[in-house]
C-alpha cells in the first residue's frame, strides 16, 4: 500500500524507477525464456539448452533492433509503416529464426511460431510483474 501511496505522489519518479530497473535487467528475459524453448523441444535429440539461449540472445537482438528502427521511423513521421511492421516483422522473423535454427520443416516452424508468440508475451508480461516488483 505504501509503494502504491508513493508512486502516486511522485509519478516523474516511478516511471524513472522503472525505466532503470527494466534497463539493468533486460539481459533476465534470456533466463526466463529458456525453460519455454525447452518445453518446445523437449523431445527432439540434438538440441541443447546453449542452442535455446543462443536463438533468444539473437531473437531479443532483432528485436531491439527492430524497435529502434521503429522509433526512428515514427519520428520521421511514417507511423503508418510502423503499425504494419510491428505486426508482421516479429512474426516472420520467429518462422524463418526457428526454422533456420532448428532445421525445421514449414508445418513445424509454423506451428512453433504461434506457440512462440504466445511465450514471448508471458514472458514478456513475468519480465513486467518482476521490474515492478523490483521497483517498488
Amino acid at each position: 500500500d505504501t509503494a502504491v501511496e508513493h508512486a502516486t505522489k511522485n509519478p516523474e519518479l516511478t516511471i524513472y524507477k522503472l525505466k532503470n530497473t527494466a534497463y539493468k535487467f533486460s539481459f533476465l528475459l534470456v533466463p526466463i525464456s529458456l525453460p519455454f524453448l525447452w518445453l518446445m523441444f523437449f523431445r527432439r535429440r540434438g538440441v541443447t539448452m546453449y542452442d535455446h539461449a543462443v536463438f533468444s540472445l539473437y531473437s531479443l537482438s532483432f528485436m531491439s533492433l527492430l524497435f529502434a528502427v521503429l522509433f526512428v521511423l515514427k519520428f520521421a513521421g511514417l507511423s503508418g509503416a510502423v503499425q504494419f511492421m510491428i505486426f508482421t516483422v516479429p512474426p516472420v522473423h520467429m518462422y524463418l529464426q526457428l526454422r533456420g535454427t532448428y532445421g525445421l520443416t514449414n508445418f513445424g516452424a509454423i506451428w512453433r511460431t504461434f506457440v512462440l508468440q504466445t511465450v514471448a508475451a508471458t514472458v514478456f508480461v513475468l519480465y513486467l510483474a518482476l521490474i515492478l516488483f523490483l521497483s517498488m
